[in-house]
């Protein structure tokens, strides 16, 4: 009958070891900051799927200049951003820039939220996994501007000053 108990235990020592070891780990993994990209890096690749269609594809394109941006359905800030970047897409498709609204979220959720906006046709839905490769932080809303070969031009939300001139530069190219 000892023998019994002292298996016992040890059986339970050892499972009170394994199981405070495993959540030591996902303590250190949650207590590491997440970090923002920033510009000069280069964008890690992602794959991902048209949220119209449904077919895959890889961004960003390689030799594509482009804006990605990070929108959530449960932010009341970025619901009212939609109309802004709505008219902001004729001039970017002019000037040759590509934008990607880039999305972790159910696509029941992100049809609801973009309703019959152009945007709908620009959404990609990716694994969470990748979409923290892009956006660390879950900003939103927010972007990445990313240039030609890959490297970050700039990243911030959407309305600081690196949008604005980004605005101002596709507004003028257009009026010329």
């Amino acid at each position: 009958m000892e023998a019994q108990i002292i298996y016992l235990s040890l059986g339970l020592l050892a499972f009170g070891l394994a199981l405070t070891l495993k959540l030591a780990m996902a303590a250190r993994k949650v207590a590491e900051p997440a970090v923002a990209l920033e510009a000069g890096e280069t964008v890690p690749a992602i794959d991902g799927r048209a949220l119209a269609g449904g077919a895959g594809l890889t961004l960003p394109v390689p030799g594509q200049p482009a804006a990605l941006l990070f929108l959530s359905s449960r932010c009341p800030k970025c619901r009212e951003k939609i109309p802004e970047l709505e008219r902001l897409l004729p001039a970017a498709r002019d000037a040759g820039l590509a934008i990607w609204l880039v999305s972790e979220e159910p696509a029941f959720r992100l049809r609801a939220f973009l309703g019959s906006s152009p945007l709908r046709d620009l959404a990609v839905r990716t694994r969470l996994r990748d979409y923290k490769r892009i956006n660390p932080t879950l900003l939103s809303p927010a972007y990445l501007f990313v240039d030609h070969e890959g490297g970050i031009d700039a990243a911030g939300f959407i309305g600081d000053d690196n949008w604005t001139a980004l605005q101002h530069q596709l507004t003028e190219e257009r009026a010329a």
